[in-house]
């Protein structure tokens, strides 16, 4: 994939905020860790992202989403601006955990996929769910300081963001990353499906509430 610059091309559009008299529309980017290292939460995993789409749908009906997982040198675009109702399920033959985790890479494309939508359209309101159970060790296009720069920004044109991390320190890498502490959880790997079923709720009321993405302290009690 070839480097894209992000301080060239179209100009960033208006804060989100400036847009509120406006009716929003929720786009759902969600990047999902397929490494190697997954393999041990592996059935969890598909079941808890499964009820993550199956609550989203009652919910949150209305929401579009562009969906990848990521592995090796693979970004793997499962649904790109699709209605949550045309999200195929997660199964041990489309998830299968394997290779290196190019965490930057992975999550740089995907805000791009989701900028490109912006461009035509300004209505969308971006909300980015990024989960792994690891650190960056494959990428080849873009360091730690790159993304945590584009995230940076994003938050100030009021996109929101959110992390959740399988047996891995959350705290230090939204600080690598540029996210809102606030917005990151750590949850054991007994805990996936109660990770991804909170994760929903945060999500859902992100888009029916003008408050910001936070996990309570019971939701993080919940998650250990």
């Amino acid at each position: 994939m070839p480097l894209i610059k992000f301080d060239t091309g179209p100009v960033e559009q208006e804060p989100l905020h400036a847009l509120k008299t406006q009716l929003l529309e929720p786009h759902i980017g969600f990047i999902l860790d397929e490494s190697s290292s997954m393999v041990r939460v592996w059935q969890d995993t598909i079941s808890g992202f499964n009820s993550y789409i199956s609550q989203l749908r009652s919910e949150l009906p209305g929401a579009n989403i562009t969906f990848a997982t990521f592995v090796a040198d693979k970004f793997k675009l499962r649904g790109e601006d699709k209605p949550v109702d045309e999200i195929l399920p997660l199964n041990t033959k489309s998830y299968t955990p394997y290779g290196s985790t190019p965490l930057v890479d992975s999550i740089m494309r995907l805000i791009v996929l989701i900028e490109q939508r912006i461009n035509v359209n300004e209505k969308l309101k971006p909300l980015i769910v990024i989960q792994t159970d690891g650190h960056e060790n494959a990428s080849k296009n873009y360091i730690m300081q790159d993304l945590r720069s584009c995230v940076k920004r994003k938050r100030k044109l009021g996109w929101k963001f959110i992390l959740i991390t399988c047996g891995y320190n959350p705290n230090k890498l939204a600080d690598e990353m540029g996210v809102d502490p606030a917005t990151a959880v750590e949850y054991g790997p007994g805990k996936t499906k109660e990770a991804f079923k909170i994760t929903a709720r945060v999500t859902t009321q992100t888009f029916k509430t003008e408050e910001d993405v936070v996990f309570s302290l019971e939701d993080k009690r919940r998650m250990k």
